[in-house]
């Protein structure tokens, strides 16, 4: 269903309009609307995919009884901010989870990569707060206005909504609990290795995306609005500087390497850096809050290709090249509390977990281990921190751009798959007893969380503890403490995953 007006035309970089009211007609909403405009894979030379009348919102729910008033999951898809919708099988809601769990799950497409964030100086005539870029924010901000005015009819509550993202999505749900056009909106938030870092100035990102600009040899909005689609898509800087595509983003950082800005502090959708707007006490969303990551993230696209096949020695010339541009000795403090462990059993592809848990730690794990310490500190609601350490039973496929490497561990991704209930697709084969167990402590807790806004005892606030996620919780306390205190000593928290 269309929750906003195709942006399209003179409403391409314009907030989203309302929908047109189609004449009292009836619309056939039994399939998925177009996906947004992108390329797949992120690159310059990427197939281009989806068309710019792409704004609808989906529902799965188990009554439309406007009287039942069920709980209500928002979720936002995850892709770096470029790429996938709210309808990808497997990585979106089920009609089995709705009717598993007796509650309403939503879905949206909102705009992507240039469509969606593009900040430039040229964009701001005709903006309403003289600003540019976050149209995709915008975006996500009216199809929550749309569950508030409409969910009753789909047997839901409009006063107790949960958002659920992912990536890019778990960004986007920290940044609606910063915007003060989405308070009130929403009643519990949870963000899924979301990014760590939001702090781009609108004036940095409108001079960085210049490069966009040049590639297209226009001068005025005008020209931009009369691009079409692939052109737009093929002026995206990708691979140069500055870098959407943020393929080192699953790697080792490199002292002074950094992604381009994609969303931006605009004044307007995001009036400050969020740690900002929480430490002044700002204008923001105070609701519960879980933070989930996975122990190996970066093993959902490692850097290295051929990662699988390294030996102990391969992994310390790595960690050693990437690391010594910070300090001479760090390359043997972090190999100190990230030990080979000779003899290393083939099978157990050792040295990749080593790498892919250090990667994690820096781009995602520690950074969110900050972002629940700041988020408790700064919100009277109740603040949860999860880490799943489940490692699936066998290898996981590539499967497209959902799934693009042969993961073993806890990618990337593992606990929405999880929660949708899509493990046993992506595994190609039926669960292990393991498996099943992990994909069924996920579902409960966080089914528990959108029914109370509270998790069940075994499970308490953060800082007091984190839960760790496999086929069972175990709540520690200060989880990889030494580790991330190493990291940031070193500086390294500035290369924490950005969007």
């Amino acid at each position: 269903m269309r929750y906003a007006a195709p942006p399209v035309g003179s409403r391409r970089w314009a907030p989203p309009a309302e929908p047109p009211c189609g004449g009292g007609g009836v619309t056939d909403a039994g399939h998925f609307g177009s996906a947004c405009p992108q390329v797949r894979p992120l690159a310059s030379t990427g197939l281009p995919v989806g068309q710019e009348d792409c704004l609808f919102v989906n529902v799965w729910t188990p009554t439309l009884d406007p009287d039942a008033r069920l709980p209500v999951v928002v979720w936002i898809h995850g892709g770096l901010l470029h790429m996938l919708s709210g309808g990808e099988p497997g990585y979106s809601p089920t009609e089995k989870l709705a009717g598993d769990t007796d509650l309403v799950y939503v879905s949206f497409n909102y705009r992507l990569n240039a469509f969606g964030f593009l900040a430039l100086e040229v964009l701001r005539e005709g903006s309403p707060k003289n600003s540019s870029g976050n149209y995709g924010f915008l975006d996500q901000i009216a199809a929550l206005k749309w569950v508030q005015r409409n969910i009753r009819a789909f047997g839901g509550d409009p006063g107790r909504v949960t958002l659920l993202g992912q990536g890019s999505g778990g960004t986007s749900v920290w940044t609606m609990m910063m915007s003060p056009l989405a308070k009130g909106l929403f009643h519990a938030a949870v963000d899924m290795s979301g990014s760590y870092v939001i702090n781009a100035t609108l004036e940095r990102a409108e001079s960085d995306n210049l490069a966009f600009l040049k590639k297209t040899n226009c001068r005025d909005a005008g020209c931009l609005r009369r691009l079409s689609v692939k052109q737009v898509l093929q002026a995206v800087p990708w691979q140069e500087f500055p870098s959407w595509a943020a393929d080192e983003m699953m790697d080792l950082p490199v002292r002074g390497r950094l992604v381009g800005p994609v969303a931006v502090v605009d004044g307007y959708v995001l009036e400050a850096p969020p740690f900002q707007v929480w430490e002044k006490k700002g204008n923001h969303s105070d609701v519960p809050f879980v933070v989930g990551t996975t122990e190996q993230e970066a093993d959902f696209s490692p850097a290295a290709v051929n990662i699988s096949m390294w030996t102990w020695g391969d992994y310390q010339w790595f960690v050693t090249d990437k690391l010594q541009s910070f300090s001479e000795n760090l390359p043997k403090d972090a190999l100190a509390l990230y030990p080979s462990s000779a003899p290393c059993p083939t099978t157990d592809r050792c040295p990749e977990r080593a790498y892919t848990t250090m990667v994690s730690d820096i781009r995602t794990t520690c950074p969110n281990n900050d972002l629940a310490r700041r988020a408790a500190a700064a919100l009277d609601s109740p603040v949860y921190r999860y880490v799943v350490t489940h490692t699936p039973s066998g290898p996981v496929p590539p499967s497209g751009d959902l799934l693009p490497f042969p993961s073993r561990f806890s990618f990337h991704r593992l606990d929405a798959v999880a929660f949708f209930g899509g493990l046993e697709s992506v595994l190609g084969r039926p669960l292990s007893d393991r498996d099943q167990d992990f994909q069924d402590l996920i579902t409960r807790h966080l089914v528990t969380f959108a029914r109370t806004g509270k998790m069940e005892d075994a499970w308490p606030d953060y800082p007091a503890a984190t839960a760790l996620l496999s086929n069972s919780l175990t709540a520690v306390r200060d989880y990889s403490a030494a580790r991330c205190q190493l990291w940031k000593d070193s500086g390294l928290d500035a290369y924490a995953w950005s969007n």
